[in-house]
């Protein structure tokens, strides 16, 4: 992490707040700079030495080497647009955001002189904010990095050891190719959910009482904080729109075999997703 002298995180929830914390936990490394538009977040960071906390976004990534954005998607142009003044010459910035291919198209605003490369570490969680943050959150989940194939192939080398370093497994695709992948391993999910949720909560016969373990694990994920996930649904409608029309199609056959009382259809509907649902947990 040589290559880097200052590390500015502007945006520190979750996913921004444990880069810090992260980065902090070395005993010797960059100097730091955070930035939140929230002031509690950025007292909650005042209170560990070592990270410059900065008022504006502006400031923090003044002299940065490396400028890391992690505010919501539906943010991330604005904050571009408010910190291309100051960034030096040589710099790199790279964002953490869910959604990749409208971020790139927006980095086109950023000054030639630096190099943006997006990344995207699989490590969020229904539970959003700085309180949730952790040194660890990285370590062993993978981390994207989308770059559009312009790049110096040192900076990507460079982002590739920075993120290695905070102990992520590392991937690099397309843009498009990501925002693709991550719309069936993600954002259908959490749409699913909460359609799910919605349903169940909206039947006259709900009764709390009777909400078991199956519908908490179901639906975990429909906690999430809505007006970020706004943000990564619409920004990836496309990809997010075919998804839901899969399971809209697997819905209706497994609607349409129980209407139809067809015991060895819908055995075979549920074989095959307990199967693929067995496939996404590690072999004994």
């Amino acid at each position: 992490m040589s290559r880097f002298n200052r590390i500015a995180v502007i945006g520190a929830g979750l996913i921004g707040g444990s880069v810090l914390l992260a980065l902090l936990r070395r005993k010797s490394g960059p100097t730091l700079a955070g930035w939140s538009h929230s002031k509690k977040s950025r007292d909650f960071l005042g209170g560990f030495h070592g990270i410059d906390v900065c008022e504006t976004a502006k400031e923090a990534a003044n002299g940065a080497d490396l400028v890391i954005i992690a505010t919501p998607v539906d943010k991330i142009k604005e904050t571009f647009i408010a910190i291309a003044p100051v960034l030096k010459p040589g710099a790199m910035v790279t964002d953490v955001g869910s959604v990749k291919a409208s971020v790139l198209r927006d980095a086109s605003i950023l000054p030639p002189t630096v190099t943006f490369i997006g990344s995207h570490p699989m490590a969020g969680s229904e539970k959003a904010g700085i309180a949730q943050a952790k040194a660890d959150l990285f370590e062993g989940r993978l981390c994207f990095i989308t770059p559009s194939g312009k790049e110096n192939p040192e900076a990507l080398s460079d982002l590739h050891n920075f993120w290695q370093d905070l102990g992520s497994i590392v991937r690099n695709c397309s843009a498009e190719q990501h925002d693709a992948i991550v719309a069936v391993t993600s954002h259908v999910p959490h749409a699913t959910a909460s359609a799910l949720m919605l349903a169940v909560a909206q039947a006259p016969q709900f009764d709390i009482t009777a909400a078991g373990s199956g519908l908490r694990d179901t639906t975990r994920v429909a906690a999430g904080e809505e007006n970020l996930w706004v943000s990564i649904l619409l920004s990836n409608a496309e990809n997010v729109v075919s998804g839901l029309s899969a399971v809209e199609k697997n819905l209706s056959a497994l609607r349409e075999a129980i209407t139809a009382g067809d015991k060895e259809k819908v055995a075979a509907l549920l074989k095959a997703a307990r199967l693929a649902r067995q496939s996404l947990d590690p072999p004994r």
